[in-house]
């Protein structure tokens, strides 16, 4: 069950990682899991339904593994985003496509990768709650020295 449950994770956090690319950044972070979850659910029930498992553990596993993917990556599209446009004048409502490619392209590796080795998944997961830290750590530390003192 471990496995069948692993390989679930894995699905899901491709699903995640490629909806959270087409998302809009002007769609809130709940907006991001609530679009992400059913489809998760439906990848990591798929992944427990071929290995003859009962499918009540792809509800958790599918919205944590889809709902974390798309949050991480609307966040990252939204910076290059905002980047772009800082370079080039334009209101520009999806991410490049340089990211978006390296998106997909990440989340196939994670669904194929997961498929074959299927703890794999987990290392998806920490690498992922890593870069959703960092990213929160240091969005914190940006306007750190901006405070006005009277």
């Amino acid at each position: 069950m471990f496995l069948a449950i692993c390989q679930g994770l894995g699905l899901a956090i491709a699903a995640g990682l490629i909806l959270g690319v087409v998302f809009p950044p002007i769609m809130p972070t709940w907006g991001a899991i609530v679009g992400a979850a059913p489809i998760g659910v439906l990848a990591a029930g798929a992944a427990l339904n071929g290995a003859d498992e009962p499918l009540w553990p792809a509800l958790p596993v599918g919205v944590l593994g889809a709902g974390l993917a798309a949050v991480i990556t609307r966040d990252v599209a939204a910076g290059a985003i905002r980047r772009q446009r800082d370079q080039v004048t334009g209101a520009e409502v999806q991410a490049p496509s340089g990211v978006t490619v390296i998106v997909v392209l990440a989340a196939v590796a994670v669904a194929g990768i997961s498929l074959v080795l299927e703890p794999f998944s987990l290392l998806a997961l920490v690498a992922l709650t890593f870069l959703w830290l960092s990213r929160r750590r240091q969005a914190e530390r940006k306007h750190e020295g901006l405070r006005v003192l009277r």
